[in-house]
């Protein structure tokens, strides 16, 4: 059945002449760029959640990010011993460049000119794009390495052989795309797979493939253990967000004839506040309002056994009452994401982190004032602009074309890469409670990927016709 499966996958062979060249003209171009990018902004994006990896990695025992393991571990083993917050930035930079120049020098190479150079002006070098990347949060490098991790091994599904190069870059994405988020752990299920398929043709690259996937989740496991992850999970929080939506006043007072949240509910949450503190702290876009302020709920402060009790009546009872309100509140967050209406990072609030954590790096040292005031010009051109400049709905339109191509044509490199991303898009639907940008980067990125797939296909039909 596997050799049947890889039978029907094209095979064409890049050309080689001039690869390399490609790629290092791609990747000075980008590395300049983004180098001066962070000379500029120096040392970097930062935000609340980077003060707080910052701080759990100078206080592992009393403190916490609520980041997945592997995110304190690459902030510690490149900040720790010389406090300059610069050198885990520019490692994520270094490695954007190094992933998108690979894509774009083989777009090149493969004739599609006019798509790489899309792409390098719309994604690789749009200023949120580049702001995201030389940010301390794990959002921005691990969008990258997704796009970087699928295109991989999309090119050893379709070309049923891996190079050095393809595992070189297997070993560096595959990190980041699966454990600096919790739900990147869906694309170890594609590397797995493109391994065992790849075992039937070439068994010592399908060996080394599945080494590399296998090296990474034991290193991993065994840093999860050595620094267990302190997140706040994904099914609590969407249940005490929801509930709290649930338990806003209606005027119209439409259907009373049962209560919309179940009393047990309003019985555990009055335990800690009146059912007002909730309602006065509800954000529809967000849920850090009934978490952080001192005069909040604090809702992450119930016990375990309250936390379950919210959990179970939210299932058994809560959302089945309120079906059209959790869709529209769903819809919401998603939009929002989409459309970059939540918060953002300030360019400047680096200074305050800086001064908190006691860094070694020095704020803005090298005076280039009228190159950040003209980046920053950009940036919010960029901004005002940015549902189109900004836009996921490029990468989610490319993501439907791949999963319905995919299918009819039983193309398996091609669904082994969009099958992922769907349970992505799935899971950042359901279950997202803050309407951030960041959730939905991966799908701003996702035609690096997707769109040299579909522009090969329309090259290989116009050839053929």
């Amino acid at each position: 059945m596997i050799s049947s499966m890889l039978g029907t996958i094209p095979v064409s062979r890049p050309p080689q002449n001039h690869g390399a060249k490609h790629f290092a003209d791609f990747l000075t171009l980008i590395a300049a760029t983004y180098a001066f990018w962070l000379i500029v902004f120096w040392p970097g994006i930062l935000g609340q959640d980077s003060l707080a990896i910052i701080l759990e990695v100078l206080d592992p025992i009393n403190r916490t990010s609520g980041k997945p393991s592997f995110w304190y571990w690459f902030v510690r083993l490149t900040y720790l011993g010389h406090e300059r917050i610069e050198v885990p930035i520019a490692a994520m930079l270094a490695l954007g460049a190094l992933i998108q120049a690979r894509i774009l020098g083989w777009c090149w190479v493969q004739g599609l000119k006019k798509t790489a150079l899309f792409l390098l002006v719309f994604i690789a070098l749009t200023p949120h794009f580049i702001f995201f990347i030389g940010s301390l949060y794990p959002d921005g490098i691990y969008s990258i390495a997704v796009v970087g991790l699928l295109f991989e091994l999309w090119l050893i599904a379709r070309n049923k052989r891996c190079d050095w190069s393809s595992l070189a870059m297997v070993a560096l994405t595959l990190p980041f795309a699966a454990f600096a988020r919790s739900n990147g752990v869906v694309f170890i299920a594609p590397a797995l797979i493109v391994a065992a398929l790849l075992w039937r043709h070439h068994r010592k690259q399908g060996l080394y493939l599945g080494l590399v996937v296998l090296a990474w989740c034991i290193v991993m496991g065994l840093g999860n253990r050595a620094h267990p992850s302190r997140g706040h999970g994904a099914v609590y929080p969407l249940a005490i967000f929801e509930t709290v939506n649930f338990l806003q006043p209606r005027p119209m007072k439409l259907w009373t004839a049962t209560p919309r949240v179940s009393p047990k509910t309003v019985e555990t949450l009055e335990k800690y506040h009146p059912v007002g503190v909730y309602l006065r702290s509800y954000d529809p876009d967000y849920w850090d309002t009934l978490v952080f302020p001192e005069d909040g709920p604090k809702v992450m402060s119930l016990n375990k056994a309250d936390k379950k009790t919210i959990t179970r009546e939210f299932f058994r009872y809560n959302l089945w009452r309120n079906v059209p309100k959790f869709v529209g509140s769903r819809v919401n967050i998603f939009l929002t994401a989409c459309f970059a209406q939540g918060g953002l990072p300030s360019h400047t609030y680096s200074q305050h982190v800086l001064t908190i954590v006691q860094s070694k790096s020095t704020y803005r040292p090298f005076g280039l004032d009228k190159a950040e005031a003209l980046m920053f010009k950009m940036y919010d051109t960029s901004y005002m602009h940015r549902w189109l400049f900004w836009t996921p709905f490029l990468g989610l339109g490319l993501l439907a074309w791949a999963l319905v191509t995919g299918t009819r044509r039983r193309n398996w490199p091609m669904l082994l890469i969009a099958a992922p991303m769907l349970v992505q898009l799935g899971g950042i639907v359901l279950f997202s409670i803050a309407g951030e940008y960041r959730y939905i980067l991966p799908f701003f990125a996702l035609p690096l990927v997707l769109l040299p797939m579909y522009m090969l296909q329309i090259k290989t039909k116009s050839d053929a016709d």
